[in-house]
């Protein structure tokens, strides 16, 4: 498992999950050899992110074609850059709802874990799970604190190893409970630097740090890649 953040491989035969700094938004590229999916695609109103920042991404990174676009739900720092992204780049799936789960491509699969019934778009938003590169993989989206601790009550295990923060670390998400129910050893805040909306917040900081999960956020890090040759 090679860590690093910036992308300096190239391999046709790499596995790598990137969560990519798109400011204040979300978007996550896995690569499973020559197979492509994007979860969200974050958005900019003052530029189009998917031409100036996702297609040249994937173009260095030698990714000619996503499988899958998946968006979590509709807001338009998870979604905003999707319209775009379709129209210059080859995307052969579009998935946004529950019911096109599981997907499988290659040795990517993912699950959809939010079977509950959110009163909010938030709530309503695909929790995405996946075993790849050997470590468990755990994708917020926006839920809340309420679909966290439905998502507790309902499935025997949660365990993860890599936890990607649901709401940028907004105090909404990331209930103690939470966090003590998956185990993560490392937690993927997506946020912008200096943000108007103060994420992520200390409490979720706090419930982080006294839980022992290390925290790597984009702000500070720029893009936060996970690479593997082998597995």
């Amino acid at each position: 498992m090679f860590l690093f953040s910036i992308v300096p491989l190239q391999e046709p035969l790499t596995n790598s999950v990137q969560f990519i700094n798109v400011g204040q938004g979300d978007c996550i590229l896995i690569k499973n050899r020559m197979h492509t999916v994007m979860i969200d695609t974050g958005g900019q109103k003052s530029f189009d992110l998917a031409e100036e920042s996702l297609i040249p991404f994937m173009n260095k990174n030698k990714i000619t074609h996503l499988d899958a676009l998946i968006t979590t739900h509709d807001d338009f720092d998870h979604s905003g850059a999707k319209d775009s992204l379709m129209s210059k780049f080859k995307v052969y799936n579009y998935l946004n709802k529950p019911e096109q789960f599981p997907y499988k491509v290659g040795d990517i699969e993912l699950q959809n874990l939010n079977v509950f019934d959110g009163k909010d778009d938030n709530d309503k938003s695909l929790v995405l799970s996946m075993t790849f590169m050997n470590k468990k993989w755990l994708f917020m989206g926006d839920a809340s604190t309420i679909v966290e601790k439905e998502m507790i009550s309902a499935f025997d295990s949660l365990d993860c190893d890599i936890l990607k923060i649901g709401h940028h670390g907004s105090k909404t998400s990331t209930c103690d409970e939470f966090i003590k129910a998956t185990t993560p050893s490392e937690a993927i805040i997506s946020v912008g630097a200096s943000n108007y909306y103060g994420h992520p917040n200390k409490e979720v900081l706090d419930i982080l740090t006294k839980n022992n999960v290390k925290i790597r956020r984009t702000d500070e890090e720029g893009t936060i890649s996970y690479f593997s040759l082998f597995a």
